[in-house]
């Protein structure tokens, strides 16, 4: 499996796609968003030739420097 973008979709605005780079790993922050503002995230992958069983998906957020989960 190869996870190809990262969509944040919030409403009344455009979806913000962020291409995934190919090492995997995004240089410095990739969006901010304001406290309490809703939003969702769309993955777009790509499955080859297997079967994908028990995906997970972890989020981790900072908040003023501090990490949470």
């Amino acid at each position: 499996m190869k996870i190809l973008s990262l969509a944040i979709v919030a409403q009344d605005r455009e979806d913000i796609v962020l291409e995934i780079p190919e090492d995997g790993k995004p240089n410095g922050s990739w969006f901010t968003l304001k406290e309490g503002s809703p939003y969702k995230l769309r993955f777009t992958f790509t499955v080859k030739n297997n079967i994908v069983v028990g995906l997970k998906y972890n989020n981790t957020v900072w908040k003023t420097g501090m990490k949470g989960m």
